[in-house]
């Protein structure tokens, strides 16, 4: 397999991330996945972060300067900044940390975007063929597992692959973000029953060598083209009509198990200790793809990497 990543010479691809206090194992992550360049054409790097401590700020700094094609984006939110992003609390008044996160993830992405496509001096050309979202505090992986993911679904024809993301127990880890025909219910719409039971039906093992079709997923890192990245934004919130009509439509289709259906309510509902309704926020955003036609997503279970938690 290592002989045939440099078949791979000719694509380029920007990794983008968003982190908080990363600190060490961020400069880690980021100096392993540099590795990608050996077998690419480009491979730069643009990571957002906002309210870290002064050693992460710190880290990013040096690393933009060692690094040719890293760069970063920093904020410091304000009390009344962060009130304005999070209208939602949780029961005991404090920010809600998915509206937080969705905020982070459009902020990266629209300043990827400059870069794509902006940059390149030819209209609507991306610079970069792949965008590589990845979760920087990744605790074990190969950096060149991505990469391989690539050359796996050489002749599949995909718009975004998800790596496989595994808790220290070696089980399948976001089921937050995960809906398939299987599940196509997050605890928006199954606030107990989900935690209970759905999610620990989700946080199974898989076997290697799987493609499995699915309407979301990110289990940590994931590959989009850029045409496809760029085409929605992140959202948190399930109560719109275009989201929840994609819903219904995707539930139409799907074959869910009978404790999913007698559990699932018609709308959105408070849930995850939220006062509102709250959705991970890859979930909305994969399904404005679909609605967009880019409906080709995947989670490659041979792409694995081990969180902390």
């Amino acid at each position: 397999m290592s002989k045939k990543l440099y078949t791979l010479n000719d694509i380029s691809i920007l990794v983008i991330g968003i982190t908080k206090d990363g600190g060490k194992m961020l400069e880690y992550n980021v100096k392993k996945l540099l590795k990608m360049r050996k077998y690419v054409q480009t491979c730069d790097f643009l990571i957002y972060e906002n309210n870290s401590a002064q050693q992460t700020k710190e880290i990013l700094q040096k690393l933009k300067k060692e690094i040719c094609g890293f760069d970063y984006v920093s904020e410091n939110l304000t009390k009344d900044q962060i009130e304005e992003i999070c209208p939602t609390k949780t029961k005991n008044g404090k920010p809600c940390r998915i509206e937080l996160i969705t905020y982070a993830r459009n902020k990266l992405q629209a300043e990827a975007k400059k870069r794509v496509f902006a940059l390149n001096g030819v209209a609507d050309k991306p610079k970069y063929q792949y965008i590589l979202n990845i979760d920087l505090d990744v605790l074990l992986f190969n950096p060149l597992d991505s990469l391989k993911s690539l050359l796996r679904f050489t002749g599949t024809d995909f718009d975004c692959i998800t790596g496989y993301g595994m808790t220290k127990w070696l089980r399948y880890r976001d089921a937050y973000a995960f809906r398939s025909s299987s599940f196509p219910f997050g605890p928006e719409f199954m606030p107990e029953h989900w935690w209970d039971v759905t999610w620990h039906q989700i946080q199974q093992r898989y076997k290697k060598n799987l493609k499995i079709p699915v309407y979301s997923a990110f289990g940590g890192a994931a590959l989009y083209k850029s045409e496809v990245y760029f085409a929605a934004i992140y959202n948190c919130h399930p109560t719109s009509p275009n989201f929840l009509q994609r819903h219904a439509e995707l539930v139409k289709k799907s074959n869910p198990s009978a404790d999913q259906i007698e559990n699932a309510s018609q709308t959105p509902a408070p849930n995850t200790g939220y006062t509102a309704p709250i959705i991970c926020e890859h979930v909305p955003f994969h399904y404005k793809l679909i609605d967009l036609g880019f409906d080709k997503i995947f989670v490659d279970t041979s792409w694995r990497f081990i969180f902390k938690d």
